[in-house]
């Protein structure tokens, strides 16, 4: 049997228990898996023992922040049992693929992102999508990593999509993390739902709604750590501009008309 070919474990450990964390360890316990919980950011006293256990286990998700990424590892790296299949499902994929290939060097790791969550699939995630990342693809190590997580998330009904790191943050800065940057400005702009709502206005407050929910941190940290992002964001509000001199150059209403404060 090809060392990728190998049955996939029910007995998972996930490191961090989070918003996310929280939700794929009910998701993969829906599925019948024994899933063994800890959380850095505990007590010692109470954190030893379960950490302990989450990494021993066959399979290691770090369902961690990514600004935690690293140190996560790395206080737990020694604990982790060496045939364990590792990975991440952090929302960007260079920096969390380079950590666990450095850190964790010749061993089986993979990057993942689960595109669902708690706000687009809260009570199953069966028919959503997962991106995996092959680390080291074309070693054994790297394969079975890479097929061991494709099955997990076949195993959830979860569609996956292959792809490498740069191909992930790439498109991602332009899907999620565009999607979060448009939701932001709306909550800082003070846009609501209104009575007078197009079914177009709905969907930007449904956009709003699910950004709204997530931490300040996660969007922070989409931004700082993809490094594709300064260039769509650059692009998107340099778009912005050149429309709103458009329809500045366009405008027929008097200054002397305009509502008092309004600036051109």
């Amino acid at each position: 049997m090809p060392a990728h070919e190998t049955r996939l474990s029910r007995d998972i450990g996930i490191v961090g228990t989070g918003r996310f964390g929280s939700y794929f360890a009910t998701q993969l316990e829906r599925a019948g898996y024994q899933v063994h919980r800890a959380d850095v950011r505990d007590e010692p006293a109470s954190r030893k023992a379960a950490i302990a256990r989450a990494c021993d286990s066959p399979i290691v998700i770090y369902a961690v922040p990514i600004r935690e990424l690293e140190r996560a590892i790395a206080e737990t790296q020694p604990l982790l049992a060496p045939d364990a299949t590792v990975m991440d499902v952090c929302s960007v994929k260079i920096m969390p693929c380079d950590l666990l290939q450095r850190l964790l060097p010749g061993r089986a790791t993979v990057g993942t992102h689960p595109l669902f969550g708690p706000q687009s699939a809260p009570e199953r995630c069966a028919g959503q999508r997962a991106t995996v990342c092959a680390i080291a693809a074309g070693t054994a190590a790297g394969d079975t990593a890479a097929a061991r997580a494709s099955d997990l998330f076949a195993s959830l009904g979860v569609a996956v999509v292959r792809c490498t790191p740069t191909e992930h943050d790439t498109q991602i800065a332009r899907t999620q993390f565009l999607t979060h940057f448009i939701g932001r400005g709306a909550i800082r702009a003070g846009i609501d739902r209104m009575p007078l709502s197009t079914k177009s206005h709905d969907a930007l407050m449904d956009i709003v709604d699910v950004v709204g929910n997530d931490s300040i941190e996660l969007f922070e940290d989409m931004a700082a750590y993809n490094p594709m992002v300064r260039t769509v964001r650059a692009e998107f509000l340099a778009a912005l501009h050149d429309i709103d001199r458009q329809l500045a150059g366009r405008e027929q209403i008097p200054a002397s008309d305009l509502p008092p404060g309004t600036t051109r």
